[in-house]
C-alpha cells in the first residue's frame, strides 16, 4: 500500500483523520496526521492499563486489592458494571479486564482512582507520552464543562503497541500480560471487522459522538500495528474505511492466525 493511496482515501472522509501503520517485520510505515492530537475517547484506557501494570510490577499497586463499586460510581454506556445492582466488591485486576475487554467506563474510573490521576500523569510522561494526556475521569461533566479533556496522539499510541509487540514494555512478562488482555477484546467491528472477529488481533476502540478510533496489533503473517483516529467525522463512513483499509493491509501482509 502506498502513502498516496492512503492520503487520497482519507481526503474523501469528513473531519480530522489520523493514521499510522507500521509493518513489524520490514519496518514499512505509512502516516497521516500521526503527530496530531485527538479526543481520546476510550483509547485512553490503553495507556491507563499499561501504566497500572507498570505500577503493579514495581510494587506501587496491588492488582489483588479489593475495591467496592457503589451505585453512585456507575457510569453509562459501555460495560457490565452499570447493569449490576447494588454495591459490587471486586479487585483491581478484574476492573482492568473490564476496562479493556468491554470498555467499561465505571471500571475505568475506579482504576483511575486506585492509581491516582496525578500518578498516572507522571507515569504517562515516564513511558514517553507527550501529547497523549489524561486530564479527567470519564463522564465527568463538571471537568468537561471546564474544558478538561483527555487526548491521544496516533504515533504515541503506536509506540506503545510496538513496545507490547516487541516485549519491551517493562518486561517480557508484563508485555505478554497486557497483550493477553487486549486479545480478549469484545468490541471488534472496526479494524477486525472485515478481517474476521476470530482472527488474532489485539485492539482497543474508542467512540464518542462524532469521534471514532481503533488501535491494534494485527497478527498477519507479517504482523503490523495500525492506529486510525477520527474527530468530527461521519462515523459510519470512517468505520467502513477502517474495515476496508485494515483488510487490504492484512491481505498484503499474508493472512495470519
Amino acid at each position: 500500500m502506498e502513502q498516496g493511496y492512503i492520503d487520497e482515501r482519507i481526503k474523501t472522509l469528513k473531519g480530522k483523520i489520523g493514521f499510522y501503520y507500521e509493518n513489524m517485520v520490514n519496518g514499512e510505515k505509512l502516516a497521516h496526521n500521526a503527530d496530531e492530537t485527538f479526543l481520546a475517547a476510550s483509547v485512553i484506557k490503553v495507556p491507563i492499563f499499561m501504566c497500572v501494570c507498570k505500577m503493579a510490577s514495581k510494587g506501587r499497586l496491588n492488582m489483588g486489592q479489593k475495591i467496592v463499586v457503589r451505585d453512585e460510581d456507575k457510569k453509562p454506556s459501555c460495560g457490565a458494571l452499570l447493569s449490576m445492582t447494588g454495591d459490587i466488591q471486586t479487585d483491581l485486576s478484574s476492573l482492568c479486564r473490564l476496562m479493556i475487554t468491554l470498555s467499561d467506563n465505571t471500571a475505568t474510573n475506579m482504576v483511575i482512582r486506585a492509581a491516582g490521576i496525578e500518578n498516572l500523569r507522571r507515569e504517562f510522561a515516564e513511558i514517553g507520552l507527550r501529547k497523549t494526556r489524561i486530564n479527567r475521569e470519564l463522564f465527568d461533566s463538571e471537568a468537561a464543562a471546564a474544558g478538561l479533556e483527555n487526548f491521544i496522539c496516533p504515533e504515541e499510541i503506536a509506540m506503545l503497541l510496538k513496545k507490547i509487540y516487541n516485549r519491551e514494555f517493562v518486561s517480557k512478562e508484563v508485555s505478554e500480560e497486557i497483550e493477553s488482555i487486549m486479545l480478549l477484546q469484545q468490541i471488534r467491528h472496526k479494524i477486525p471487522g472485515y478481517i474476521g472477529r476470530k482472527k488474532k488481533i489485539a485492539n482497543k476502540t474508542g467512540e464518542d459522538g462524532n469521534t471514532t478510533h481503533d488501535v491494534a496489533i494485527v497478527y498477519a503473517q507479517n504482523p503490523f500495528v495500525l492506529v486510525i483516529t477520527a474527530d468530527d467525522t461521519d462515523v459510519a463512513e470512517t468505520e467502513k474505511f477502517m474495515r476496508e483499509t485494515a483488510l487490504e493491509i492484512y491481505r498484503e501482509n499474508g493472512e495470519g492466525e
